[in-house]
Order: structure tokens, then C-alpha cells, then sequence
């Protein structure tokens, strides 16, 4: 089920607040905290995101329509809190790369079918992902890939 837009100026708080908390446990196995300088205002923003751990690397996505991943162009140090403990690591944004995008998406809705509505992709009766829907999705959706810093 894919939640109204509006919702998520009200939930966000809520979320980053239980991610600070001692309650975190309940959310910080699939939702972390990512904290960025704005580009323009130099001030720090702070937004909860669904992650996904790869090897070294923690992926999340989002959509164009977003404004926050495009403070990580070009590359940028972030603060990800995961598991009620804050880290450094340095974001890049993948985007108009749909190959990597969709290797990277599928991979993502493997572990999180249910966010599939996010990107407008459809399952199938099996429960595979459309595949003119992904190829689709994967022309627009917003991949960030962050790394530790050493």
C-alpha cells in the first residue's frame, strides 16, 4: 500500500524521534536516519529513510519528486544513524543510470516487495515485479549508495 505524500510531513517526526529513541529497535532493522548539509542553506537536515545494507554499502531510494537526495550530488558526507548508533559515511546519487538503477532496484524490492508501489511497480499474480513497470521505474527512481568512511 502506497501512503499520500501529505502523510509523510506528519510520520517523519514520529519516525526520526522512535529512531532516537530506546524504542529504536523496533524500526532500525529496515529504517535509519540520514543526516546531510543543504547545498544552498548550509544548514543540517536530518530525514528517515528505508535502508538496505550491500556488502560495505548502505542503499536506500527515493523519488525524483524528493527534494533531500539532491544535497548528495556529486558526492557528500553524511551521518547515517543505524541501529541507535551514528556513523560518517560518504553518499552518492545514482541517477539517469537506469542499468545500474534497475540492478540495484531489484535487489532493493527482493528484500522490500511492498515499497514496489513507491516506484509505481506493479506485482505480478506470482509476485514478480512487472517488468515495463521496472524498466520504467528504473528510468526515474533516485538510488543513494553511501560508504563508510576509513
Amino acid at each position: 500500500m502506497k501512503l499520500p505524500e501529505p502523510f509523510f510531513l506528519i510520520i517523519n517526526p514520529i519516525m526520526g524521534a522512535l529512531l532516537k529513541s530506546p524504542l529504536h529497535g523496533l524500526l532500525s532493522d529496515s529504517l535509519m536516519l540520514i543526516t546531510f548539509t543543504g547545498r544552498k542553506s548550509q544548514r543540517q537536515f536530518t530525514t528517515p529513510v528505508r535502508y538496505l545494507p550491500v556488502d560495505d554499502s548502505i542503499q536506500c531510494f527515493t523519488s525524483p519528486k524528493t527534494q533531500w537526495w539532491k544535497n548528495m550530488r556529486g558526492g557528500a558526507l553524511v551521518t547515517l544513524r543505524l541501529k541507535n548508533e551514528d556513523r560518517s559515511y560518504q553518499a552518492v546519487v545514482i541517477e539517469n543510470d537506469p542499468d545500474q538503477i534497475k540492478k540495484l532496484l531489484i535487489h532493493y524490492l527482493d528484500v522490500f516487495p511492498q515499497d514496489a508501489a513507491y516506484h509505481d511497480i506493479h506485482l505480478n499474480q506470482d509476485k514478480s515485479l512487472n517488468s515495463e513497470d521496472l524498466e520504467r521505474a528504473s528510468k526515474h527512481s533516485i538510488a543513494v549508495v553511501a560508504t563508510p568512511l576509513k
